[in-house]
């Protein structure tokens, strides 16, 4: 399925994640792979043989079994009470075609929470046993402020880059409404929805860092935000404005720097990997295949802030303890805009003088196409370099990565094409014939049909199976589940809870639901939601599909998370 998380900017546009995982008293997930398998019926035609000896014994046979070994404890196979049967297997309430990783996953959820089951987006929550009282900023006695943080990715039509996500402020009203009308609010507390939007490309004198730090002031100084939210990316130092300077939750679709993490001392949750995780479990799964041996590499990464530190540690660092040496390490300046490119050429002129041939590009959706248009001008061919790429600045969705087409054109698709991408959400699949690959998740259906129910402007993205799949289906799943989050954060804090309290539970969520239903988990140090990752390739043509230049698609089973 389509992956649309952050783009260095502003698109993020998947994975993400409802809220999901036990409602007990430690707040964490309980495991699943140690779940019991219940025993046959003991009428059962075809059932295990029990005893040892090859002949099954007969059901009405107490005395078949062999005796056990003096030191072994006999097993009560026979159901008269001596010890407890095994419990049967949590039933996950749906057919689940992706195996054991996942169904063992899945049990590991409290369904019955208001805030996890897969049928409806929530159900109908307590009245509080006496009324609720104001407690905190924005945290009043009948509502709880959360800002919704939304970069405004309309702008980037000008420039050639539409991304067409559909709307997420209407999105994100739709499933406010669904909290505040059809669940009767959070302990009698209303959900206060404020907007706070924010330019995609700078403009009017200012730098798209202060801009950023301008709209973190407004949500959390000006709207008292409890929580700040946000779909459509947001990057930079005002992350650290709203995590760290104002002590304030920011959940957003795309992962950021661990740095940004210790700083932001637990406040900063993703519903993608931490980007240091993101980029080392990429690096690592290249290199142990093999297929950097006689390769000469080059590195190349933008100088957005926090970035450069990702992938020095993620990539480089890595890289070079496996004990390959880099040729062209390189930084493509900003000049404190979205789109960076100065010293392109310096770059590719290095990458040809030194022969490269494998290149790990760190850069997002408006400054990949012209690099890789670069490259073509100063005289690379198709198949001379292998790329390898992973949802760093968003280059695992098709959206994204499809920008090398549309942007570059031909030759920079021909030259990207066979990129190898390591990444956890399954970008694609829905293209796909195989009754796996193209799974779609009852989260994902039910998340739409929510929205579809509540929109404002009437809006519904309803994936067909076989079907075609717009970018506003992975969008409005990515709303519902951070909607879903926060509501679960609230509703487990209690009746008159502190904004600590809430930030308390949001950090013990344990596992969690995201968009296509991956294995995935919060907790007090889990602050990027997937524990599992798998293979993809950038194709041009897309095969299959006539009707789209490029598209992604899996080419590898799904594996835990290094």
């Amino acid at each position: 399925m389509l992956k649309f998380w952050g783009v260095l900017l502003a698109l993020v546009l998947v994975a993400a994640a409802c809220g999901g995982g036990n409602d007990d008293d430690d707040g964490g997930a309980q495991p699943g792979p140690s779940e019991p398998t219940a025993a046959p019926a003991p009428d059962q035609p075809d059932g295990p043989d029990d005893t040892g000896d090859g002949d099954a014994p007969a059901p009405d046979e107490p005395d078949a079994p062999d005796e056990p070994a003096p030191d072994e404890p006999a097993p009560d196979d026979t159901g008269d009470g001596d010890a407890p049967a095994p419990d049967e297997p949590v039933d996950i309430g749906f057919d689940e075609p992706r195996g054991d990783l996942f169904i063992d996953f899945h049990r590991t959820f409290d369904r019955s929470h208001p805030f996890q089951p897969l049928d409806a987006f929530c159900t109908a929550t307590p009245d509080p046993d006496s009324p609720p009282q104001a407690t905190d900023a924005g945290i009043t006695e009948d509502s709880i402020t959360i800002v919704h943080l939304r970069t405004k990715l309309e702008e980037l039509e000008g420039i050639g880059f539409a991304v067409p996500v559909g709307d997420p402020t209407d999105m994100f009203e739709a499933f406010t409404k669904a909290i505040n009308e059809d669940c009767n609010g959070i302990w009698g507390r209303q959900i206060d929805l404020r907007l706070v939007e924010v330019s995609a490309l700078g403009g009017g004198g200012e730098d798209i860092d202060t801009l950023r730090n301008q709209a973190c002031i407004e949500a959390t100084e000006d709207h008292n935000a409890v929580i700040v939210t946000n779909t459509t990316g947001f990057q930079g130092s005002a992350i650290l404005c709203i995590a760290a300077d104002h002590d304030t939750l920011f959940l957003t679709t795309q992962g950021n720097p661990r740095e940004f993490h210790e700083q932001a001392n637990g406040l900063l949750y993703s519903l993608s990997p931490v980007a240091e995780d993101s980029v080392v479990n990429m690096t690592q799964a290249i290199i142990d295949t093999g297929a950097l041996d006689g390769k000469t590499i080059a590195v190349i990464w933008p100088d957005t802030p926090g970035q450069p530190e990702t992938v020095q540690a993620g990539i480089i660092d890595v890289i070079e303890t496996a004990g390959y040496d880099i040729a062209v390490a390189e930084q493509i300046g900003c000049g404190g805009a979205t789109t960076c490119r100065e010293g392109n050429d310096i770059a590719v002129e290095r990458m040809l003088e030194e022969g490269v041939d494998v290149v790990f590009p760190g850069l997002n959706v408006l400054s990949l196409p012209q690099f890789i248009n670069e490259m073509v001008n100063q005289g690379y061919a198709p198949g001379d370099v292998q790329f390898y790429n992973s949802d760093f600045n968003s280059q695992a969705g098709d959206l994204v990565s499809g920008k090398v087409a549309q942007f570059g054109g031909d030759a920079a698709a021909e030259m990207y094409n066979g990129t190898i991408i390591i990444d956890d959400a399954p970008t694609g699949n829905f293209r796909s014939d195989d009754p796996v690959l193209s799974f779609n998740a009852p989260l994902n259906i039910m998340c739409n049909e929510t929205y579809a129910a509540h929109s404002a402007i009437g809006a519904s993205h309803i994936r067909e199976i076989y079907g075609s799949y717009d970018s506003a289906y992975g969008m409005t799943s990515s709303v519902c589940t951070e909607m879903r989050m926060v509501a679960r954060a609230i509703y487990d804090a209690g009746p008159n809870p502190t904004r600590q309290d809430i930030y308390t539970a949001f950090q013990n969520l344990g596992s969690v639901d995201i968009q296509h239903q991956l294995p995935a988990t919060y907790g007090p140090d889990k602050f990027g939601a997937p524990d599992v990752v798998t293979e993809l390739v950038f194709n041009f043509p897309c095969p299959g599909d006539p009707d789209i230049p490029t598209c992604v698609q899996q080419t590898a089973p799904y594996r835990p998370l290094g």
